[in-house]
Parts: structure tokens; sequence; C-alpha cells
């Protein structure tokens, strides 16, 4: 395994909807015994500033829509793991994250490279409510039948399923500010892209792709833009129908040749509960998507002179290898602390489940069972608990958790003393 000088994957910053860039935690040159104020920005929630009437409109309509608990006479199931998308992203307001209490399986058959969902099931997300066997690797347990409770899927056991059973858990990460990164570049990405370690960093982030674009979403960025990342789980975790809405017309613009991806944006979504599809109106997919394309980053809190020190150490440390403090965009700088790539993050945390086609690397395979997009850092303290699937129920442990190119940058947070973490800490808690 080799190692890195730096940490990757799990905390972040704030990001200004003006062509200036939102200084975040003040600069070197700050007074020891100085604080630091951002910006006065939108409140946690909010829509991000600048958007005209309509787009206003349908980002609050899109927030109705995002809180509205579908019932199985509008076309909830007949798999489904919540009622709402507010279900899994309400901590601690609509479009944020949730406790472990809500995380959910994926399940895959076959070896890494080969690898298929459950027969019978539209994704590799388990439900946990509804019912069926799914071709035999799951019990006829599903009983629940529409209603609106129940009990946690069982899963197939891989020591006697007749084929290569991978499981894996998911948290649910907040999507505050995530629309912005559709007005991120594919060049921008790629700029930052080093598969083969042509610098001999240790570093070799690759990007994702998703039927040929450069994916920007979801904790392996498999998801190339909004329509997708909305989409895809209206199907997965509540069995809501769509038609596409812009299609491959809301894709972000890319150039590779077609790769297999998650989803083709131009089919329609369909199931079998005996509800015509499409389950959700045009108009009001419109306005999810809005909602998610429009909501605002958290602001940053005050930095306190130990926030400030402990900024400078997150930058000694390595860690803005991967969490690159800002990104530009069409709409200015996207201070996310994230380079949207794919990095290795060690045996520990490999779930061993691909998604998207990555970059070609000499050091990693077509696949990404032990890759990780970088996750964005702003509101990190609003966002417990941490990684992938919520293990850390602390920074500190998400720091410490981290393997594989964070390696070295891990090594030597470990090596600080006491004081020095918590300044690590505090700048954390102020993103």
């Amino acid at each position: 395994m080799r190692t890195t000088r730096h940490l990757c994957a799990s905390i972040g910053l704030a990001v200004a909807m003006s062509m200036t860039s939102c200084s975040g935690g003040g600069d070197g040159g700050t007074a020891p015994d100085s604080t630091v104020s951002p910006a006065a920005g939108p409140q946690l929630g909010d829509p991000i500033e600048g958007l005209t009437a309509a787009e206003l409109a349908s980002f609050e309509r899109g927030r109705e829509v995002f809180s509205r608990r579908f019932k199985p006479s509008e076309g909830l199931g007949p798999f489904y793991n919540a009622t709402s998308c507010a279900s899994c992203h309400s901590t601690p307001v609509p479009g944020g994250s949730a406790r472990l209490y809500r995380n959910f399986y994926i399940c895959l058959v076959y070896p890494l490279g080969q690898q298929v969902a459950l027969r019978d099931l539209p994704s590799p997300i388990v439900p946990a409510f509804g019912s069926g066997d799914w071709g035999g690797f799951l019990p006829a347990h599903m009983n629940a039948n529409f209603k609106l409770d129940g009990s946690r899927a069982r899963m197939p056991d891989p020591d006697s399923a007749p084929y290569e059973v991978t499981i894996a858990q998911r948290n649910a990460i907040p999507i505050f500010g995530t629309g912005l990164f559709e007005f991120i570049s594919d060049p921008t990405i790629t700029a930052n892209a080093d598969p083969h370690d042509l610098d001999g960093d240790g570093i070799s982030g690759r990007f994702n792709s998703d039927n040929g674009a450069i994916g920007r979403f979801g904790v392996k960025a498999q998801v190339n833009n909004i329509e997708v990342f909305t989409r895809a789980p209206l199907q997965n975790q509540m069995g809501i129908t769509s038609d596409p809405f812009n299609g491959s017309a809301g894709t972000v613009s890319s150039s590779l040749a077609a790769f297999q991806g998650t989803t083709n944006p131009n089919d329609p979504t369909t199931d079998g509960d005996g509800i015509p599809d499409p389950e959700i109106s045009h108009d009001d997919l419109g306005d999810l998507i809005a909602f998610t394309r429009f909501l605002a980053p958290p602001t940053p809190k005050t930095f306190t002179p130990a926030a400030l020190a402990g900024e400078a150490r997150f930058e000694t440390l390595g860690c803005v290898a991967c969490h690159l403090p800002s990104l530009e965009s069409s709409r200015g700088p996207v201070n996310a602390y994230t380079d949207l790539l794919l990095h290795d993050m060690g045996d520990d945390l490999a779930d061993g489940l691909n998604f998207g086609t990555p970059q070609w690397s000499q050091f990693d395979p077509i696949t990404n069972g032990h890759e990780f997009r970088t996750q964005p850092l702003w509101g990190v303290s609003m966002s417990a608990p941490f990684l992938h699937d919520g293990r850390a129920e602390t920074l500190e442990q998400a720091i410490t958790l981290h393997g594989g190119e964070a390696q070295t940058a891990r090594d030597a947070y470990v090596a600080l003393t006491d004081a020095e973490k918590a300044e690590v800490i505090e700048f954390l808690e102020k993103l």
C-alpha cells in the first residue's frame, strides 16, 4: 500500500456565490489574538444568492416536494427505505444528513468488476420495506406490504450464497451546496487528477465517469449531474418512478467516450406497483431538482485563534492535497475542500463495491472498491456521524480511520500533541 503526505475524505468549508471568494478561515498573516468573521451568507437550508424570481419560486416548491411523505397510493414502493427525501436528509434541517438508524445497505453479487444487483431489484440498494424473494438470494421475508413501517431487511449470507456477495452500508450525506459542483468544469476537475502519480507524491487521485461524463456527485463521484443524482434515489430509496426532466441535456459537459455509468438519463423509470408511471410529475421533479441545485452551502463560523492555527496545521499535515480549499467555477470559487476525485482510502475503509468507470491508472484497476470521492468539508460539524458508513462518531475518529493514500497525513496528525490536535478539530468545526 502506497502512502502519501495528506489526509483525504470527510470534512469542509463554505462557498461564495459571488465572483469573489469567501475567505473561510482567514490567512496566515492574521494576528494570533484576532478572530476572523466570515461574510454574512444564507442560513442553513436557504437558497444560494442571486437567483431569479422563477428560480427562487421553483426552489421553494422543491423544498415542499423534498419533505413530502409519499404514500402507496402515490407510488411509494413496491420496495423502499424511506417515504420522503427528508427522511434521510433531515439533520439539522432538510438537505442535511442522518443518524445511523437511517443507514441503508448496498448489495452486489459476482466478483469486483462483474458486479450486478440482486435479481428483481431496480438497483444495488437493498430496501428495508416491501416484499419479494429476489431470485433466491433473500428469503421471502419482506412482508411489510406497503405499510409505512416494518423491520430491517435481512441480508444474504456471503458464506452460503451461490455467488460472491459484497455488502456495505451507507450513511446519508448532506447535500448543502452540492449543486454548485455542476458549475465546475471538467478541465478544472481533470487538471488535479494524477492517476499515475507522475509527481511522485504518493497521491494518485483520478476522476470517475458516468455514461461518459465526469462524475461529481455521490460517495464515489459516480454521478455527473443533479438530475440523475435526484431521480436515482427517488426510485432506489422510495420506489417513486419518473420520466427524464432534461435527460442528456442536463449532463455537465464532457468529451469522453461513452462508458457504462449509473443510469441512462434519457430512460424513464418504471415499476410494477400498480400505480401509473411516472409517479412524480414533470413539474414536481423539476422543482425537486431546483431545490438540490440551488441549496446553499453552509456559511463558516467565526474563526478563533485556535481555528486559524488549525487551518495552517491542516495544510502542513498535507490534508489539502485532496481536500483542495477551493475549485473555480462559472459562479465563482467553490470553497468546498474537495477535489471531486477518487482516492484509495485503504483496506479498512474499502467497501469492495464499484460504481461508474474510473480513470485508468497504472496503480489501480478499472474498479474503485478501495476508493471514495474526497468528501466536501463544509458544514462538517453538523454532519456526524462521519465517513461513508457513519462508523466515526467524532472528527478525531474520522481522521484516524483514514488509510491508503491518506496514511502519512493520518500518522502525522496522530503524532501531534493534544493541543495541536485540538487546533485542527477547532478549524474543522468552524467550516
